[in-house]
């Protein structure tokens, strides 16, 4: 028998306010701080985790963000766990869409790993509203390089071969396994056993019906790449973007970030986040939060 897991293991309380959104003919949660409709900062997560990643980054962030929400993306957390195929155009339109309707004016998105290719893609697409990307521990996936030799991240990205093949990894990303393996490949060693203590409502999201497959196949979609999405990946952004780099990721090397400059046409800021892994909102909440506020403050207007 499955075990039901109610939203309220997954929607943490907090000083921030839980909304479900239709959008794209899907519905998307998000975790809500502010009110301004003319400005936004959404943040969106990586994989395995949901909005919760970024519990200790919203407060910071309010303080000088007049409006930042952290979504659920399209098969993870609370937001439709939908079982058919979905490619990162769609993800992006998703996010796109979740702020058209919220009634915000202009925005700026930030993504950790699989939310920062996401995050790409949404500059990409180039959409009227958005003002700057940021994007953490996430190359632009037409940088990325082949792994080759022994390299001290090749384990790392190996795995992240394995996770978003078809088949994935159900039945361990179910049971938890699985998600202690990623913490164990990608984030700073210093900080492993704090993220795999913390790592509760990730895996309860896990458990629910279909969310480790739906959560594998978002996955699949940043990483498998059709014709069209590379050609639309392949037009510069005309946005400023900032990326934040963890010194100790595990997932990505400084090879994979080595070209990013080629597809970015404004200014472009790189910040290596020491003692940090692949999992900055976490392993280096202010940090990240120091740096996003001034990178949005800088390009809201």
């Amino acid at each position: 028998m499955k075990t039901l897991i109610p939203a309220s293991a997954i929607e943490l309380d907090g000083p921030w306010t839980h909304r479900h959104v239709s959008a794209g003919g899907a519905t998307f949660h998000v975790a809500d701080m502010g009110q301004d409709m003319d400005h936004a900062l959404v943040l969106l997560h990586g994989f395995p985790e949901h909005w919760w990643s970024w519990r200790e980054v919203l407060p910071l962030l309010a303080e000088s963000t007049s409006r930042v929400f952290a979504l659920d993306l399209r098969g993870f957390g609370t937001s439709d766990l939908t079982r058919g195929d979905c490619d990162l155009t769609q993800l992006a339109t998703d996010v796109i869409g979740v702020v058209r309707a919220l009634g915000v004016a202009s925005f700026s998105v930030a993504g950790l790993g699989v939310g920062g290719t996401v995050a790409w893609m949404i500059g990409a697409l180039a959409p009227l509203e958005l003002r700057s990307v940021a994007v953490l521990s996430a190359p632009h996936p037409l940088g990325v390089q082949p792994v080759i030799g022994r390299a001290p991240w090749a384990g790392g990205r190996v795995l992240q071969g394995r996770l978003a093949l078809p088949t994935g990894r159900e039945r361990a990303l179910r049971s938890g396994s699985l998600v202690t393996t990623v913490y164990r490949a990608w984030a700073s060693p210093a900080n492993v056993d704090s993220l795999v203590s913390q790592s509760g409502t990730y895996r309860a999201a896990l458990r629910r019906p279909f969310a480790a497959h739906t959560a594998l196949r978002g996955l699949h979609a940043t990483r498998s790449l059709s014709r069209e999405v590379r050609r639309t990946l392949s037009e510069p952004l005309q946005v400023p973007v900032l990326s934040l780099v963890g010194r100790d990721d595990g997932a990505w090397s400084a090879l994979d970030h080595a070209a990013d400059a080629q597809f970015v046409d404004a200014p472009l800021t790189q910040i290596v986040i020491r003692e940090a892994g692949h999992f900055l909102p976490e392993e280096a909440p202010a940090a990240v939060a120091q740096a996003l506020a001034q990178h949005v403050g800088a390009h809201a207007q």
